[in-house]
């Protein structure tokens, strides 16, 4: 292979599947689930319908000269309604380096709008600015559109997990577009299991209901922007949202 190809890098996924709890307790992590490949390819992009279920496939020793052939391995597709994780790692003549941090998504239920996407977040004078795209699936008839922010809790412990968090809705309306009053974001929760970062939460509705949410990390300059740390206080008659609570990364 010449140098240009030598040093490519291909993107490997892998994928974690949880199925829906019957009830709204979280539950203890497991540190023996198992992580599925969904593709290796070249480029940033990758749509994932399904997810190699083969025990055989063997990726111990996987390197940009020793790439297995996925198309033979059998696979299982993904379900309706039900959360799973990605992770991705880059692939080179060395090997596989680190996978990146978790990211979280809900496959939506047949009718029901799929999660808004391209969120962008700014900060403004009056708070934080937030735009999103329409979801890509079930995008006809959505009427309005809910923005969640994660606020702080007397209740959940300093280290809470993110299925621990309390959500208070901030934004329902009809455009894709909204800003936070800063009167809000002084009671956020600021999470700091990677960088600091405010958590939002945003999902679409049609007359069938809400569908998943796209959550998305604001990062934080805890200096420059003067948001208070988990634990300092919370909003007055802040509790936790009873939408649909789906995940992303």
């Amino acid at each position: 292979a010449d140098a240009a190809h030598a040093l490519a890098t291909l993107a490997s996924a892998a994928l974690h599947h949880h199925e829906q709890a019957e009830t709204e307790e979280p539950k203890q992590q497991n540190d023996e689930d198992t992580w599925y490949t969904v593709g290796i390819v070249k480029g940033t992009t990758f749509t994932v319908q399904n997810y190699i279920s083969d025990p055989n496939l063997d990726l111990s020793n996987l390197s940009l000269d020793n790439l297995p052939d996925l198309s033979t391995f059998a696979t299982t597709p993904l379900e309706h309604g039900t959360a799973y994780k990605f992770r991705i790692a880059a692939i080179n003549s060395c090997g596989r380096g680190e996978y990146s941090e978790e990211s979280a998504f809900k496959t939506c239920l047949p009718g029901f709008p799929g999660a808004p996407s391209a969120i962008k977040i700014s900060k403004s004078v009056e708070g934080a600015h937030l735009s999103w795209e329409p979801p890509q699936v079930a995008a006809e008839g959505i009427f309005e559109y809910s923005v969640y922010l994660a606020v702080r809790s007397n209740t959940q412990p300093k280290e809470a997990s993110k299925s621990q968090l309390a959500f208070v809705r901030v934004y329902c309306g009809k455009a894709n577009t909204c800003v936070v009053p800063q009167s809000s974001l002084s009671a956020a929760h600021v999470d700091s299991s990677t960088k600091p970062a405010i958590i939002f939460r945003i999902a679409a509705r049609n007359d069938k209901g809400y569908g998943p949410a796209t959550q998305v990390r604001w990062l934080q300059d805890i200096k420059s922007t003067g948001v208070k740390r988990a634990g300092e206080g919370r909003l007055p008659g802040a509790s936790p949202s009873k939408q649909p609570k789906q995940i992303l990364h």
